[in-house]
């Protein structure tokens, strides 16, 4: 009887010490997921004005070099996770039609550096704004140029009469476009 007690005791000591051993890890897996996306907007919803200065003296034309043909209060701000390529921003003009020989034309400065990541590149140089559209950001990859004035790149439109133009052709009025920006994959 105590043989038959030892060995139940030690079948039941052994028993417990595998539960025990099989019972001091577990595990799962845990799933990390990043979207890919893109969102591109700019720094103000405010319209801009461009417009030549009158002249003051008769016998004087208008001045398209006036302060009030430029603007530059807007910035293009983005966030971009990309999947493989990078993205580009590019923009386009529709509405009204100008004035004949009068533009617009756009330029953009490099990031001002309140976001993070690989921003991408302005392109250099002004692009005559029109209804096809024109890169003006290349080479984004993941980051985000922050949020409000001062952050993103800076924007500039300038109101152009051409060396060309014929002044005969200018017409009085008020002339509405709409400028849209597009982030896009390569």
């Amino acid at each position: 009887m105590k043989n038959l007690s030892l060995i139940l005791s030690l079948v039941l000591i052994f028993g417990i010490s595998i539960v025990a051993n099989a019972q001091k890890t577990a595990n799962h897996n845990v799933k990390v997921g990043i979207s890919k996306h893109a969102l591109v907007g700019v720094s103000s919803a405010s319209e801009i004005v461009l417009e030549p200065a009158a002249p003051t003296v008769a016998g004087e034309g208008l001045d398209f070099d006036a302060e009030s043909t430029s603007d530059n209060s807007v910035y293009l701000q983005y966030s971009s996770i990309i999947g493989s390529s990078a993205n580009k921003i590019t923009v386009a003009m529709d509405g009204d039609n100008l004035p004949t020989g009068v533009s617009i034309e756009l330029t953009a400065t490099d990031d001002a550096g309140a976001g993070n990541g690989a921003v991408g590149k302005a392109v250099k140089g002004a692009i005559t704004l029109s209804g096809t559209s024109e890169d003006i950001v290349t080479n984004i990859k993941n980051c985000y140029t922050g949020t409000g004035a001062g952050s993103g790149h800076q924007l500039t439109y300038t109101l152009k009469m051409g060396s060309d133009a014929k002044y005969e052709d200018l017409t009085s009025g008020n002339f509405t476009n709409t400028v849209t920006y597009t982030i896009t994959e390569n």
